[in-house]
């Protein structure tokens, strides 16, 4: 039978598509290519979700194999915009409201509050026991200096509250601080300006080439099983060239070698740019540029450390979407459905207790719309969609993958009016050659931004 498939705007007379080919047309016998990017998607999608993901939802052609990209990592968390004090405030003695003082504040990290401006108002947390919070309002009355590892200025005392603490009027390094807004006078000109610059990345495309051969009497021959041959070896190799780059784009490291390029993995970015988490235990820690890492025992693996992990991924300040695409191994996907004694989700109950885990409805089972099956787990934090991966095996058996589709794209190479994504290239073979050669050939790249809105896991023993 004449082996045909959908050609998209291509169009031929002496091809015949149907919808149930997913193979290349045995005619014509000249030479030509046929554009096969959203079809190859479809061929057995639970072999390589991710693939099919990006390139259903996530598809972002390129002109330049050396591709460009902007992120948009706002240095200031606009829901948090906190600050530490970084020196006493006259001179440890106490503080009085209508006076002014000099202040020198940093961040956490200890660098420069490069965001704090001429009319900020500080709320500055004094004391914290258990008598109660004393807090002190400051108006930032001068313009701010700014050096390497902190920030200084003149600050106006507004308030000074909860006179029946101990200090509750002194300012010690260290103490907490909080914006919490502005206040200028009536008829005041204009504010001061503070502004964040984009960030800047790069990626590579990668050619990734697969061929199909055969001499022209094995052809000619028809075999007992499978009458088609031809359409049983390129229904292989259109998987194999599929899997071959949900590998790449799960596995690989950006690098430019000799003159081939290679694009970089998620799996590949996330270890590169890790921020690992120690233990079981430890909670995850957010760094800007970072992707969130942590190797957990199946036991030490809980619903509680799940949440606690998740109120920092999940985090609205630092970006990123509300849901993610889960990939997980086979003994991963099979963890998460043993619900009940001494597995995930029980750990708040009392130890002893026979009841079953009561966060069992906040999970469900549907059917994607790429042809996976979908575990939903719902939380406080947002939404884990989890789907089988069944690439992740050997050292990878472990891994749960979280990956923010709103910040990876599939890259293909498309400029000048010829499109590199997924093709079939027919008679690729020497012309004196007795035989069929086609090839399959793909130039596309994964681009990955906002590493901190990745995840990835490593469940021992799961």
């Amino acid at each position: 039978m004449a082996i045909s498939y959908n050609t998209g705007s291509l169009k031929s007379s002496d091809i015949t598509a149907t919808t149930s080919d997913a193979s290349v047309g045995q005619r014509p016998d000249r030479r030509r290519i046929f554009n096969f990017g959203d079809r190859v998607a479809e061929l057995a999608p639970e072999e390589s979700p991710f693939f099919v993901y990006l390139s259903q939802v996530a598809k972002a052609p390129t002109d330049d194999p050396v591709f460009r990209y902007l992120e948009n990592r706002n240095k200031v968390n606009f829901t948090d915009r906190s600050l530490l004090l970084a020196a006493d405030v006259n001179g440890g003695s106490a503080v009085t409201a209508g006076s002014s003082y000099s202040f020198t504040v940093d961040t956490a990290g200890g660098a420069a509050v490069e965001y704090l401006l001429k009319g900020m108002v500080v709320a500055v947390n004094s004391v914290d026991d258990a008598n109660g919070i004393g807090q002190v309002i400051v108006r930032v009355d001068s313009a701010v200096t700014h050096g390497s590892s902190s920030s200084s200025f003149t600050g106006k005392i507004i308030d000074v509250s909860n006179s029946g603490v101990s200090g509750y009027n002194v300012l010690t390094d260290d103490d907490n601080a909080q914006i919490i807004g502005t206040s200028f006078e009536e008829g005041s000109g204009s504010p001061d300006v503070f502004s964040s610059e984009l960030e800047d990345g790069f990626g590579y495309t990668q050619i990734f080439k697969t061929a199909a051969e055969m001499t022209n009497t094995a052809y000619a021959t028809r075999y007992r099983g499978y009458a088609d041959e031809w359409s049983r070896i390129w229904a292989d190799k259109l998987r194999e060239h599929k899997i071959d780059i949900e590998r790449a784009m799960l596995f690989g490291q950006k690098a430019r070698q000799g003159g081939i390029q290679y694009t970089e993995g998620l799996v590949g970015h996330i270890l590169k740019n890790v921020n690992p988490q120690t233990t079981d235990t430890t909670d995850f820690s957010y760094s800007s540029g970072s992707s969130y890492y942590r190797s957990v025992t199946a036991t030490g693996f809980t619903y509680d450390r799940l949440l606690s992990d998740l109120e920092v991924l999940f985090d609205p300040a630092r970006g990123g979407a509300s849901d993610k695409l889960v990939l997980c191994s086979l003994p991963v996907i099979t963890f998460f459905n043993k619900l009940g004694d001494g597995n995930f989700l029980y750990e708040s109950l009392q130890a002893g207790t026979t009841a079953v885990t009561p966060f069992r409805q906040n999970m469900s089972s549907r059917e994607g719309a790429f042809g996976h099956s979908i575990m939903v787990i719902d939380t406080i934090h947002g939404r884990l969609n989890l789907v089988k991966e069944p690439l992740f095996r050997g050292i990878a058996s472990g891994y749960m993958l979280m990956a923010d589709m709103s910040q990876v794209s599939y890259r293909p190479l498309v400029g000048n009016g010829i499109n590199r994504d997924t093709q079939v290239m027919t008679n690729v073979q020497s012309a004196d050659e007795d035989l069929r050669k086609d090839m399959i050939l793909t130039e596309a790249g994964l681009e990955v931004t906002l590493s901190e809105s990745h995840a990835l896991y490593n469940l021992e023993g799961s």
